[in-house]
Order: structure tokens, then C-alpha cells, then sequence
């Protein structure tokens, strides 16, 4: 079964440890590689991106590592993709057109 690690307890997000595509099942896992439970994608999330653990509504933090890391611009459901159609950095102002390259390159599916 495919896994994403979740780092920190406190952790609203979890990487998904190789390419997984829309409506799989992953198995959530500690940094102990205890299981942490399930949970089915929303949509493709390639290798090492996060995925949402639990919905965020808009201007909640995006938790990894145990640390606040960005800040969601619109609803991120459980188990859709966490990245740049819905979440900006709190460290890293990325331009709009640096933005719209990664979510073509990436063939991220935007709502």
C-alpha cells in the first residue's frame, strides 16, 4: 500500500512517499512508522507532495514538521493535494505566473 509520512503530531499534512493517483487508498504513517490510519485521495499527488490530513478553510496554516509553513487560500478538503492552487507560503512570495507554471508542469487539477 502506498504511505505518506506525517512528521509531527501536530501535523495537518502528510508526503506521500511515491506517486499515487485519484481514489487510492494511502496509509498515513508516524514518524515511527506507526500506522496512523487511512485515507483515499481526492486526486493524483505525485511523490513527495503533501496531502491534507484534515480539511483547512481559508487563512488556516498549513502544519508541517510541527511548524506553520503556509496558509490556505481556499477550502483544501481531507485527502486533496496540498500545494500551490491552494496554499501560499508563509516564507516565499511566488509569483502568479511561477504559480500557473507548477500547476501546469505538475498537471494539477484545480477546482
Amino acid at each position: 500500500m502506498i504511505k505518506a509520512l506525517r512528521l509531527n503530531a501536530a501535523d495537518n499534512v502528510a508526503t506521500l512517499l511515491e506517486d499515487a493517483g485519484k481514489g487510492e487508498t494511502v496509509l498515513v504513517i508516524s514518524e515511527q512508522n506507526e500506522s496512523l490510519g487511512e485515507l483515499k485521495l481526492l486526486q493524483a499527488i505525485p511523490f513527495g507532495n503533501k496531502v491534507a490530513l484534515r480539511p483547512m478553510n481559508p487563512e488556516d496554516h498549513l502544519i508541517k514538521g510541527g511548524v506553520a509553513v503556509g496558509k490556505a487560500i481556499k477550502p483544501v478538503p481531507q485527502g486533496q493535494l496540498a500545494h500551490v492552487q491552494n496554499i501560499r507560503s508563509l516564507n516565499l512570495d511566488i509569483p502568479e505566473v511561477m504559480i500557473n507554471e507548477i500547476i501546469t508542469q505538475m498537471e494539477i487539477e484545480v477546482d
